[in-house]
């Protein structure tokens, strides 16, 4: 079927057979794509509106999703004053969303600090050893947010360890740091800002906090999910369904709101 001749009954029923016929978290994965490719549609033009936007709430799939911790603002910033050692490692993690044996794997090679980006080519094993990513998906560029990029550079001006093949996070003798230490440094430092509820805390929460960021600015499923390195826009839709879910609410409550109020503005002359 062709785009032009999509209509929100349509979808709905097209919706619905999924729901009857598919996994809830599927059902739900493919109306979220659909709905990323009606906008984009309307945005070139192609369509004039985005039917999957006209849908009722219950021609939705329903589907609760497991929730996610994530460290944002006031709270992340708590933890960081804490974090004593690692205060620079907690905040790369939550501002690259690598994973913790990636981000030990780091050298300085794999910085671009005129590009603004790192290359990711390794990561660290348990054994604090160097060894190939899982998977191919995995060795990407991520993308620098220009403060952290500074604050590594100063790291890297008074570093013991700044040869190239050096990595930037390691112990006084240059050997990598080990992720259990790291994980009780991290630990340590939640409990000390006192944040207790809301879920449980971990390494891994920074990097659904970094995951957040992008999606709350609307970054494209692929996009996200190459900085991520997932194997597949797959694997960050079932994991952040939601969060793309709320940041496409965002999307349409604020244009409604826009346009009501340039029909107001408009009507008092």
């Amino acid at each position: 079927m062709k785009l032009r001749n999509l209509t929100p009954d349509r979808v709905a029923a097209w919706s619905q057979a999924n729901e009857r016929t598919l996994a809830p978290t599927t059902a739900v994965l493919a109306l979220i794509a659909l709905n990323m490719v009606c906008r984009f549609a309307v945005r070139r033009g192609w369509i004039g509106v985005n039917p999957v936007a006209h849908l009722e709430p219950g021609e939705k799939p329903r589907w609760t999703p497991k929730p996610v911790t994530i460290l944002e603002g006031d709270k992340l910033s708590q933890v960081v004053a804490h974090a004593g050692s690692y205060r620079l490692l907690v905040q790369f993690l939550a501002y690259t969303g690598l994973r913790i044996s990636e981000a030990l794997g780091v050298r300085w090679k794999d910085m671009d600090f005129d590009a603004g980006v790192l290359r990711v080519h390794q990561q660290l094993g348990r054994d604090r050893v160097p060894k190939r990513l899982k998977t191919p998906a995995a060795r990407r560029e991520v993308i620098l947010a220009p403060p952290l990029a500074k604050l590594l550079r100063e790291r890297w001006l008074v570093s013991s360890y700044k040869g190239s093949g050096d990595l930037v996070f390691c112990n006084s003798i240059g050997r990598g740091l080990d992720y259990r230490d790291v994980g009780k440094g991290f630990r340590a430092a939640v409990k000390a800002a006192g944040l207790t509820g809301g879920g449980r805390l971990s390494l891994h929460s920074l990097r659904h906090t970094f995951a957040s960021l992008l999606i709350a600015k609307g970054l494209n499923v692929v996009f996200v999910s190459r900085q991520l390195g997932h194997a597949s826009p797959t694997t960050t839709l079932s994991t952040y369904a939601h969060l793309f879910e709320q940041a496409n609410h965002a999307v349409a409550a604020r244009e409604a709101l826009e346009a009501s109020y340039a029909a107001m503005v408009s009507a008092g002359g």
